[in-house]
């Protein structure tokens, strides 16, 4: 019975890595190797501030999505098209707003619509 109960519970953890830990890897490994290019992107914006970090979501040769962050103000979505080798915004939402309405989730980073309040 002990057995089974460990069985069931390594099951779980391996679950708990897939959906939760490999996401994250994956997005830290995007900004490791595509991040540079994105540094300081959303002041062209000219509606957000210079966050306090950024994580790339999503990268292929023509477009992407990076996340950012300014701890206790904002998490933004800004996908980009490449033109020409040059990065340009599509489009860009908050997804929360510590002082707005904006109380969105982003995946995998769900745990921050916490700096948002509820």
């Amino acid at each position: 019975m002990k057995k089974k109960k460990r069985i069931i519970a390594l099951i779980v953890l391996f679950m708990v890595c897939i959906v939760f830990i490999i996401p994250l890897a994956r997005c830290e490994f995007l900004t490791m190797m595509h991040g540079k290019q994105f540094d300081g992107k959303e002041l062209e914006t000219n509606m957000l501030a210079k966050s306090d970090y950024y994580k790339v979501l999503n990268y292929n040769n023509n477009q992407a999505e990076v996340y950012y962050v300014l701890k206790n103000g904002y998490g933004s979505v800004i996908s980009f098209h490449n033109n020409d080798d040059k990065w340009e915004i599509e489009h860009w939402k908050t997804i929360w707003s510590s002082t707005g309405s904006a109380s969105g989730v982003i995946w995998p980073y769900w745990w921050h619509f916490i700096y948002g309040g509820f």
